[in-house]
């Protein structure tokens, strides 16, 4: 047994708990297991909730088994002390939530084992732990990288697209597709990060940055993103400031041999083949995401969990689902078009990677809307074969699977269709009839008498209640939209034809013909 001394959360002699917060070992371990730990997270639960048009709330728990075979056998290697056989009752520990994307967070809550505290890490030390588990990675393959490379690895997780879209809206393109220019980049470098090159400079440093960017994307196979520091590499250069190991205020020549350093990496990287896909993949995602992690005390000798809620941006559409392939077994009925047309369609980012089990379900709170036509979309909105689920349920207010399949895809993206309960739906189509016919009767050039004129009357006054009632949730709303939309303008119609009815529009012309005038009797002699 080594001499150093445990760290604990205070000084007294007989303090029970281990503080191993600090052992970068034991959570990028955690981060990126090798093979003889894979099982130590045992399960991830997900379970979405549509609140409204605009909120998704997303709660996570996540499973791990006991630790005590993992820290006996990474702790003492460290050198720092030698646990093997001397954990006590309760450890502090890093411990992996999720990899979020780099936005806000809202509604976000945490609780550790037993609904204990739990403390989320600083973003900054997230940015060191990501560092510290791709430069294992590449240590793994024989290429570590070197101080320079390293300083760049940290800037591309540093960096927030908030930084740029938050304080520079107007130079941000439109949803991320488009590449940002030279100009823009001159303009976010110089008033964000002091580092005011000449635009001769940037395009030299962006002919130089082009081959590692196309390998990093390549590498990570999303859809481009203007915004993310991995496939613009120069938006990372205005963080290298903030490096605590580098200098205040790097010079150009500085900022560029850093860049080389890191293309050269790249390269080497690339060259080494597949076993080198992991490094240049957790590169690029830490571009786009970040590690959230969770500072805990648990019993090293027993399972913990740990629970997340956070409310997310609902991301909803118009246009309809994939339609699902038939299953061999029959038990995929495909959609009518006409059926898929009608649904709208909400999308929640599942994150299903990683060793263990992942369970996934998405509703609603609102009673009135029902989900239909699930289908799991790669980040390419193309549907990805779903061999890979073992467990199903799926019924008009949820639907979940579950699986515990190494080859499930790491991103992806769950889809169901949106669409009124039959109550609502009954309704809102019976109106939408009524009114088309008393818009057609309306229409007609013939006189209307009492009775036709209450028939059109009727169906207006209840489309009217309709169109004054608010909804539920504005997720009710959203989805009857189109439905509405169509009652005020059938509404509208019949108002402007009652008008022009009013004025004398349609009323029938008098065909009568005078009778000829009598003829004037002549007087008589």
């Amino acid at each position: 047994m080594t001499t150093g001394r445990w760290r604990r959360l205070d000084d007294a002699a007989a303090a029970p708990i281990l503080d191993l917060t600090d052992v970068d070992e034991v959570t990028t371990t955690l981060l990126a297991p090798p093979g003889e730990f894979f099982g130590v997270r045992r399960r991830v639960v997900d379970q979405f909730t549509l609140l409204s048009a605009n909120r998704a709330q997303l709660a996570r728990s996540v499973n791990w088994g006991p630790l005590d075979g993992l820290l006996t056998s990474v702790v003492p290697p460290t050198g720092r002390i030698d646990t093997t056989g001397h954990l006590p009752p309760e450890v502090s520990v890093l411990l992996p939530i999720s990899t979020l994307p780099k936005r806000a967070l809202v509604g976000f809550n945490l609780s550790g084992p037993g609904d204990t505290a739990a403390h989320l890490m600083p973003y900054s030390t997230s940015v060191a732990i990501q560092g510290n588990v791709v430069a294992l990675l590449a240590a793994a393959i024989g290429l570590p990288p070197s101080a320079p490379v390293r300083r760049v690895i940290d800037a591309i997780s540093r960096f927030r697209p908030g930084k740029f879209s938050g304080n520079y809206p107007r130079l941000a393109p439109s949803k991320g597709r488009r590449p940002l220019s030279l100009g823009t980049l001159h303009t976010y470098l110089g008033q964000a990060a002091e580092l005011w090159v000449p635009e001769a400079a940037l395009r030299q440093w962006s002919v130089l940055v082009k081959p590692a960017q196309e390998m990093l994307m390549t590498a990570l196979d999303e859809p481009f993103d203007a915004l993310c520091s991995a496939g613009t590499l120069l938006l990372a250069t205005g963080e290298l400031w903030r490096d605590p190991d580098g200098p205040d205020n790097p010079t150009a020549d500085e900022v560029e041999g850093h860049l080389a350093a890191f293309v050269s990496w790249v390269a080497e990287l690339r060259a080494a083949g597949p076993d080198a896909e992991p490094v240049l993949s957790t590169v690029a995602e830490y571009g786009r995401r970040w590690e959230a992690l969770a500072a805990v005390r648990l019993d090293p000798y027993q399972p913990s969990l740990i629970k997340m809620t956070e409310e997310r941006r609902a991301i909803l559409c118009r246009r309809p689902p994939p339609p699902p392939r038939a299953t061999p077994g029959g038990g995929g009925r495909r959609p009518t078009r006409a059926l898929t047309l009608t649904n709208p369609v909400a999308l929640v980012d599942l994150d299903p990677g990683g060793p263990g089990s992942y369970h996934v379900s998405i509703g609603t709170d609102d009673s009135s809307i029902e989900i239909s036509h699930p289908a799991v979309l790669d980040l390419y909105d193309r549907e990805i074969e779903r061999i890979y689920v073992e467990d199903v349920q799926h019924n008009r207010e949820v639907y979940a699977y579950y699986t515990t399949d190494v080859r499930r895809p790491s991103r992806a993206r769950l889809s169901v269709g949106l669409s009124l309960s039959p109550d609502v739906s009954r309704v809102t189509v019976a109106l939408l009839v009524l009114m088309a016919l008393a818009v057609g009767l309306a229409a007609l050039p013939v006189r209307l008498g009492p009775d036709a004129v209450a028939v059109i009357t009727i169906p207006s006054s209840f489309a009217a209640t309709i169109l004054l009632t608010r909804e539920r949730s504005s997720l009710a709303a959203w989805v009857l939209g189109p439905a509405k939309t169509a009652l005020l303008a059938l509404l509208v119609t019949l108002a402007v034809l009652s008008g022009l009815r009013a004025v004398g529009w349609h009323r029938p012309v008098d065909t009568t013909v005078p009778a000829p005038p009598s003829p004037t009797a002549s007087p008589t002699p």
